[in-house]
């Protein structure tokens, strides 16, 4: 999928809008942009963060300047990005974000646009 064209990209920025955040990849020949609009959670030196705990954004920004190790994308529709020394962002919709969201991941890549929902 095309989204594995953030394996080995740096991890640049998080940007926080009102009911969104985005992650900008510096890829190898473009940047790439992951946008989120459901929930999401960081394990961060084995300490996972959810939007309901004390440090949640200051765990997703601790990822940037990470470079991606693997990302996988799954039946349930989940997206893991994980990033070298093993730190975390899963994104993983709710079933009430499944009935009300139309999309709830974005992904852009040059050319390439990929939408989950």
């Amino acid at each position: 999928m095309a989204i594995d064209k953030v394996i080995g990209a740096v991890l640049y920025s998080v940007t926080f809008i009102r009911d969104y955040i985005q992650f900008g990849f510096h890829c190898e020949s473009n940047d790439a942009c992951l946008t989120v609009y459901a929930s999401l959670s960081v394990t961060l030196n084995c300490v996972e963060y959810s939007y309901e705990n004390n440090g949640y954004r200051d765990a997703l920004c601790d990822l940037i300047n990470q470079i991606v190790k693997d990302v996988h994308t799954g039946d349930d529709d989940s997206i893991k990005v994980i990033f070298e020394g093993n730190d975390k962002l899963s994104i993983s919709p709710t079933d009430k974000e499944r009935e009300i969201l139309v999309e709830y991941a974005v992904f852009y890549y040059g050319d390439i646009y990929i939408v989950w929902n």
